[in-house]
This record gives structure tokens, C-alpha cells and sequence, in this order.
């Protein structure tokens, strides 16, 4: 038997074993399930966090962070760092390029080796043969050119749905922060309604008390103040349960939200925004929807390649070596898998019905963004007008309470006119706060169908990838 150590065909042997048997080791990850553990993880959040600040200054911030004074861009940024559901989509997303890269990678390289022992031998030769061969793969015509374009495609659509958890976070965001201001402003309305309200019940208590009024009329102010009181506990109640909801979009403990100060509400940045077809325009190409129901149009598209291609043969070659009791033989040897013809073409057919589903689809999602944005900007357009109306209302009766205040100086009226007026103006009030949330949920509402922001001025969403369908390069 020949000293197989100096033989060139072992050395690469030995050399292709080295780099086979260098595998990544197994790394533990553990998963802290304690109860207490957990909830002292989320106690432990600060928007004065390190992490946060260093994620909010790589997103271009100007300012300094923590800030002063919250807005909703200033909010978005915390709940984008530490909502669990823009963690996992970023996990996700990480997933699909490691599947991407899997996809890249080549087939692999077959080695085997074997050893053969003889009952005869033959004379000055052992009674072993010994072998090695290898198995080079070769894929069927543009099947692993499919399986990299539908990786590819599914990788973009995770960075899709990264882009489109973000603004799902924003938007609970930005609705549990107009709840809050919402329920702050009813409270501070009702608050001076009620002080207002019970100066007349007083007033009402003295004329009773002279026998001008009758207890009648005492008895309905007292049933307007009990009702303003529980109008007040009612928006105390909507205030710190609109902290929570937003404590819960943020990612943070409810203390660290009830110690932040909140800005006052901002006017949407454009109300009328655009045209109506420019409004179309513009859903259709920011709607991330849209854009991942494109992706998957290519990847049912890629899929169809693939089942295409799945029904060509796949071809290998196997050089192999052997040693065979002092004889040396080389042999080169072929093989080919050869798919069942009639299933190969049922998966034909249903790529095509998959990818005919998917085209309808898409279809389907562009003509609800369109609807989408047709009913939000109509329902702007009459929050607008009602906001218009009760700004005029409001104006009018703060004008009917300046007068009663110049009537009332110059002894023409007394002071329950002053304060009868003065409960009109606050009530008017009242009504042009309520035209504003409603204005400002109507914004948001169409904020939602264009996915383009509207309000706060915020505008530094992640980036998502374009879906520009590789397929139709």
C-alpha cells in the first residue's frame, strides 16, 4: 500500500475537510421569563436613556435630548426606539437578508470517501482499495437566479413592513396624544364653565332669597352644576387614560409619560394638502401597502420561474480517484434528477394562478388607497367647515360678552347678564375645541391614507426600499 501522505490527490483532501469542519459553534441565548425581571426591564426605560439619545442624534435631530417640551416628532422617535413591535419588525427584517444570504450561497460540494477490502490480493499488495470522489452540483437554467430574485423580494418587503410597523407606531402615537390633549382642554373648558356656572347659581341664590326668583329656577343651576362636575370627572378620567394609551405606544412606564410635558396641540401643516388626483398620486406611491403588495405580485412572479425551471433536470459531475491494490483509476461520472414530468407542470399552473391572485390583489390595494384617501379628504373638508363655523360662533359670543362687560361698566345691564354671556362665550368655546379635535382627527385620518404626515411636522420615518419590482428588469 502506497504512502497516501505524499499524495497531492490526499493533501487536497485533507485540505477540503479543514474547511468543511470549521462550522460556526452554537451560541446560547437565554430568555428571561421572570415576571419581576420584566416588569423591571420596563421600569427601567427613561427617555433620558443612552440609546435613545444616541438613536435620535444618527437620525439628524437638531436639538438636545432629552427635550423641554414634547412634541409628536419628539414622542415618535422614543416610541420608535422602544415599542416591542418596531423590535420585532427589525428582527424580521434581519431575518430575511440572513435567508437572502443563504439564497446567494451556491450549492455545495459533495466529498466522499471509501475503502474497500479484498479477500484475494493480489502479490506485494494489500488487501485495501481506496477512493475519494467528488459531486459537483449543477441547477437546473434559472432556478437559483429565482430563488435569489424571491429572497431578494421578500427582503425588501421586510424593510417594507419595518417602514409601515413605524408608521403604525407613529399613528397610535399621534391619536392617543390628541386624545390627551383632547381631555386636557375639555377639563380646562369645563373648569371655568363650572366656576362661571356656580357665580351663577350664587347670583340665582340671592334673587331667591329676595323672592325675585323661585326655587325652580335655583333647583336647574344646581342640576347644571352637578352636570359640569361630572362632565369634569369625566375628562380627568378620558386625561389619564389617554397617558396610559400613550404610555403603552411609547414603549415607556407611565410615571416616566405623566412626568413629561406635553406641547399644546398643532394646526395640521396643510389641511386642503393637494388636489384630489395629486392626492391619488401620492397615496399610490407612499401607501407601503401598496408597495409590499407589488413586492409579493414578484414574488409570486419569481415563483413562477422557479416551478418553471424546476421542470429541467438538475445535472452533477462526480470526478473520483481510487487507489484499487496498485493500480490507480480515475473515473468521471454524471447523474441527472429528472422531475416528474406531469407535476411539474401542475406547479406551472398554480405559480401562474398564485401569481394571477397576487396581480389582483395589488390591483385591489391600489383602488382602496384611492378610496381611502377620496372619503378622508372629504371628511376634512366638512371638519374644516365646521371648524370655520365655530370659530365665527366663538367669535361672536366672546363679541356679545365684551359688550355686556362695557354695558355692565357703564350700570346698563347687571351681573348676572355678564355672567349669562360669559357662559355662552365658554360654551361656544367648548364647541370650537371640539371642531378642532375633530378637525385634527379628520387630519389624521387622511394622514393614515396618504401615510404622509400632516401634522407635527414630523418627517423622519426609516427609509423603506423602493418597490420597484425587480422581476420586470
Amino acid at each position: 500500500m502506497p504512502r497516501v501522505s505524499k499524495s497531492p490527490c490526499w493533501i487536497a483532501c485533507t485540505a477540503l475537510l479543514a474547511v468543511a469542519c470549521a462550522p460556526l459553534a452554537y451560541s446560547p441565548l437565554a430568555v428571561d421569563a421572570d415576571a419581576d425581571s420584566g416588569v423591571l426591564r420596563h421600569q427601567a426605560r427613561s427617555p433620558a436613556d443612552d440609546s435613545l439619545a444616541a438613536r435620535v442624534a444618527a437620525s439628524g435631530y437638531p436639538g438636545r435630548w432629552p427635550p423641554a417640551v414634547w412634541r409628536l416628532e419628539e414622542l415618535t422617535l422614543a416610541a420608535l426606539h422602544f415599542n416591542p413591535s418596531m423590535q420585532t419588525a427589525r428582527a424580521t427584517a434581519a431575518v430575511a437578508q440572513v435567508e437572502l444570504a443563504s439564497a446567494q450561497q451556491r450549492p455545495p460540494v459533495a466529498f466522499s470517501v471509501a475503502a474497500e477490502h479484498h479477500s484475494r490480493q493480489l502479490d506485494g499488495d494489500g488487501p485495501w482499495s481506496l477512493g475519494l470522489a467528488l459531486q459537483l452540483p449543477w441547477l437546473a437554467s434559472g432556478k437559483r437566479e429565482a430563488r435569489i430574485e424571491r429572497a431578494s423580494l421578500l427582503a425588501d418587503s421586510a424593510q417594507l413592513e419595518v417602514a409601515e410597523v413605524a408608521w403604525r407606531v407613529r399613528a397610535r402615537v399621534r391619536d392617543r396624544l390628541i386624545d390627551l390633549w383632547d381631555a386636557r382642554a375639555r377639563e380646562s373648558v369645563v373648569q371655568r364653565r363650572l366656576a362661571a356656572r356656580k357665580e351663577m347659581q350664587e347670583l340665582v341664590s340671592r334673587r331667591v332669597d329676595a323672592g325675585t326668583l323661585s326655587t325652580r329656577e335655583l333647583a336647574q343651576e344646581q342640576s347644571s352644576v352637578d352636570a359640569l362636575e361630572l362632565e369634569r370627572a369625566a375628562a380627568r378620567a378620558a386625561a389619564r387614560a389617554a397617558t396610559a394609551g400613550l404610555a403603552a405606544a411609547l414603549g415607556l412606564p407611565l410615571a416616566a409619560v405623566g412626568a413629561m410635558t406635553i406641547d399644546v396641540p398643532p394646526e395640521p401643516d396643510d389641511a386642503e394638502l393637494h388636489p384630489r388626483q395629486e392626492a391619488r398620486a401620492l397615496a399610490l406611491r407612499n401607501r407601503l401597502d401598496v408597495q409590499r403588495g407589488l413586492l409579493a405580485y414578484g414574488v409570486a412572479d419569481a415563483d413562477l420561474k422557479l416551478a418553471v425551471a424546476a421542470q429541467y433536470p438538475d445535472f452533477s459531475l462526480s470526478p473520483g480517484y481510487m487507489w484499487d491494490q496498485g493500480d490507480k483509476v480515475w473515473s468521471l461520472a454524471t447523474s441527472l434528477v429528472f422531475p416528474p414530468g406531469l407535476r411539474g407542470q401542475a406547479a406551472v399552473r398554480e405559480a401562474q394562478a398564485q401569481r394571477e391572485l397576487a396581480g389582483q390583489r395589488f390591483l385591489e390595494l391600489q383602488a382602496r388607497a384611492i378610496s381611502d384617501v377620496e372619503g378622508s379628504m372629504q371628511a376634512l373638508a366638512l371638519a374644516n367647515e365646521s371648524s370655520i363655523a365655530a370659530a365665527r360662533r366663538l367669535e361672536s359670543a366672546e363679541a356679545e360678552f365684551a359688550r355686556a362687560g362695557k354695558l355692565y361698566e357703564a350700570g346698563a345691564a347687571d351681573r348676572m347678564q355678564i355672567t349669562a354671556a360669559r357662559l355662552t362665550s365658554l360654551a361656544a368655546a367648548g364647541e370650537r375645541h371640539a371642531a378642532t379635535i375633530a378637525q385634527l382627527r379628520a387630519a389624521a385620518a387622511l394622514e393614515d391614507a396618504l401615510q404622509h404626515p400632516l401634522i407635527g411636522g414630523f418627517r423622519s420615518l426609516p427609509q423603506a426600499p423602493s418597490a420597484s419590482a425587480e422581476w420586470n428588469r
